[in-house]
C-alpha cells in the first residue's frame, strides 16, 4: 500500500540545496527561539520542500479568507470569517483543469463556497460540514434560482409596515451569550422570528428568512467575532458588571470595543433583505441550469470520509480549521444558540477537528470506528505513520520542553497540536483512497507559533500527505506574512509566519 511504501520518505536524508532560486524571505532558518529545542527535522523539511515555495499574485489574504466574498452575490449573505473566497475556488479549478461533469470534494466545507462555485461552473461537488449554521447557509444559498421574486417582494412590503411588539418569547441564550442584546433588540428578534414563521409563504422562502435573521445577529448585538472569542462592547451588561467589580477592587477597568451606533432589528432586516432580493433578481436573469450535482453532508469529516466511494473525486479544495486555538462553537455561539443548538455545543466542539485547547483525543474513537467498519489494518498503518514520524516527535517534544520551562500558558496546546496532526493524517489517507489518479488536492492553512516554537503546518502536512502517497507539487506562499501574538513577540521577538496553499497530486 502507498502508506507503507512511501514511509521511506520519513527517513532523514542529506540536505541538498535545490537548483531553483527561492525567495529567502519565505524560508525559516530558525524554528526554535534561541535554539532551545531540537529543530533539525523542521529544518530538514524546510530544505526538502522549499523548492516548491512560490509567491503568486493571484493569492493574497483577502482571497484566501471571507473578505473577498463581502459584497459578492449570494456568497456574502452570511459572515463566515473562516471561509475562503469564491475567487480562490474558481482560480484553483481553472488551474487544475477541472471540467464540467467531474467531481470535487470539500471535506471542511464551511459556508459551502466550493459547492456554490462548482454549481456555477457545472462541476459536481460534495462537501462535509458539521456546523448547523453552515448547513442553513447552504440550504438557503443553493436555491437562489428557485425563489419566487413576487413572494419575496410581498414579504418586503409587509416587513416595511411592521411594528414589533413583545410576544413573550425569550432568546434561547447559552451562558456565553447572556447579555449580548439590549432588551429592545432581544424583544424584536423574537418578534420577527415568530413573524417570519407565521408567514403564508413557501418553506423555501421561510428558510431564506431564517438565514437573513441569523445573519444580522452579530450586527445588532454587543458582540464582535474576533479570533478565539466574542469581543464585547463596553455598553453590554457583562462588561459593565465586570468593570464595576474591578474598580471596587482597585483595578483599572478592562478596555472593550465600541461598536458605535447599532441598528435596530427592523433596520438591519430591511437592509439585508433588500440586498438578498437584488442578488436573487440578478442571478435569476443570468442563471443557466447545467444539471450538475452538489450535496452538503452533515457530520464529522473523520467519520464521513471512510464512507465515500474510492477513486471517485477529480480534485479537493478545502481549508481545515487552523491549529490556532479558535473555537468555532464560541465564535458562532450567538448563531448556534439562536438555532436551538445550545445543548449540543459541547458535543459539537469535540466533534470538530482538534484546534482548541479543550479538544479531547479522538484516537480511541477512531480506532473503534475503523475496527467497526473492518478497516483495522488501515487504522494500524496510519497510527504507525504517526508514531514513527520524526518531525511530529520533534514538535511534540519541543512543546513539552517549552511548557516545562514556563514558556507557555496552557498545557492544552500540547494535546491540541498532537491531535491536530493525528486527525489530519487520517483525513489525508482517506483523501488518497477516494481520489482518482491525476487528481489535485489544495489545502489552505496557516503556520503557527507557541512558546517560541514555530510549527510549519505547511511542510508538516505536505510531508504527511507524501507519506500516504501524494506527490507534493506546489506550496503557494502569500506575500503578506502573518505575525504572532503580542505576548509571544514580547517574550520571543517577532516571527513572520507563512500562510500557504499546499498543492498535492495523486500519481
Amino acid at each position: 500500500m502507498a502508506y507503507i511504501n512511501s514511509k521511506l520518505s520519513q527517513l532523514p536524508l542529506p540536505i541538498v540545496e535545490p537548483f531553483l532560486v527561492v525567495d529567502k524571505s519565505f524560508v525559516h532558518e530558525e524554528f526554535s527561539h534561541k535554539g532551545i529545542c531540537d529543530q533539525n527535522q523542521r529544518i530538514y523539511l524546510e530544505n526538502r520542500y522549499k523548492s516548491l515555495f512560490e509567491e503568486d499574485q493571484r493569492f493574497n489574504r483577502k482571497v484566501v479568507s471571507f473578505q473577498a466574498n463581502k459584497g459578492e452575490s449570494v456568497h456574502g449573505w452570511i459572515k463566515y470569517k473562516e471561509g475562503f473566497s469564491s475567487q480562490l475556488v474558481e482560480t484553483l479549478i481553472n488551474e487544475f483543469g477541472t471540467e464540467s461533469g467531474t467531481w470535487l470534494l470539500d471535506p471542511f466545507a464551511g459556508s459551502a463556497t466550493t459547492l456554490l462555485v462548482s454549481n456555477a461552473m457545472g462541476i459536481n461537488a460534495i462537501g462535509i460540514e458539521i456546523l448547523p449554521i453552515c448547513h442553513l447557509a447552504w440550504e438557503a444559498k443553493h436555491q437562489s434560482a428557485d425563489y419566487n421574486l413576487q413572494e419575496l417582494d410581498s414579504i418586503m412590503r409587509l416587513l416595511l409596515a411592521t411594528k414589533p411588539v413583545d410576544n413573550g418569547h425569550k432568546f434561547p441564550h447559552v451562558t456565553i451569550t447572556e447579555g449580548a442584546f439590549s432588551p429592545e433588540i432581544e424583544r424584536d428578534l423574537m418578534f420577527y422570528t415568530e413573524w417570519f414563521e407565521k408567514l403564508k409563504v413557501s418553506n423555501r422562502t421561510k428558510l431564506l428568512c431564517k438565514l437573513i435573521i441569523t445573519s444580522i445577529l452579530e450586527k445588532v448585538s454587543y458582540t464582535r467575532k474576533d479570533g478565539q472569542y466574542l469581543r464585547w462592547d463596553y455598553r453590554s451588561e457583562k462588561v459593565r458588571k465586570a468593570n464595576s467589580v474591578r474598580i471596587e477592587s482597585g483595578k483599572p477597568p478592562v478596555k472593550k470595543i465600541d461598536k458605535g451606533d447599532l441598528p435596530n432589528v427592523k433596520e438591519a432586516l430591511i437592509k439585508t433583505f433588500q440586498e438578498v432580493f437584488v442578488d436573487i433578481s440578478i442571478l435569476q436573469k443570468i442563471y443557466i441550469k447545467n444539471g450538475s450535482i452538489q450535496k452538503l453532508i452533515k457530520g464529522n469529516t473523520l467519520e464521513v470520509l471512510p464512507t465515500l466511494e474510492s477513486n471517485k473525486y477529480d480534485g479537493v479544495i478545502t481549508s481545515p480549521p487552523y491549529a490556532n486555538r479558535y473555537d468555532y462553537t464560541r465564535t458562532y455561539a450567538l448563531e448556534l444558540a439562536y438555532l436551538s443548538m445550545g445543548t449540543q455545543i459541547n458535543s459539537l466542539r469535540q466533534s470538530l477537528l482538534s484546534c482548541t485547547v479543550e479538544s479531547h483525543s479522538k484516537i480511541q474513537i477512531l480506532q473503534d470506528y475503523y475496527y467497526s467498519i473492518d478497516q483495522s489494518k488501515k487504522y494500524d498503518e496510519i497510527l504507525e505513520i504517526l508514531n514513527t514520524n520524526p518531525v511530529l516527535q520533534e514538535v511534540n517534544n519541543a512543546l513539552k520542553i517549552r511548557w516545562e520551562r514556563g514558556d507557555m500558558n496552557n498545557r492544552g496546546v500540547l494535546r491540541m497540536i498532537e491531535q491536530y496532526f493525528q486527525e489530519l493524517t487520517f483525513v489525508f489517507a482517506e483523501l488518497f483512497r477516494i481520489s482518482k489518479t491525476g487528481s489535485h488536492i489544495a489545502f489552505v492553512n496557516d503556520n503557527v507559533r507557541y512558546g517560541g516554537e514555530i510549527i510549519p503546518v505547511d511542510t508538516i502536512t505536505t510531508n504527511l500527505a507524501e507519506i500516504v502517497g501524494f506527490e507534493p507539487t506546489k506550496i503557494y506562499v502569500l506575500a503578506q506574512k502573518k505575525g504572532n501574538s503580542s505576548q509571544q513577540m514580547e517574550r520571543f521577538g517577532r516571527a513572520e509566519l507563512r500562510k500557504c496553499i499546499t498543492i498535492w497530486r495523486k500519481p
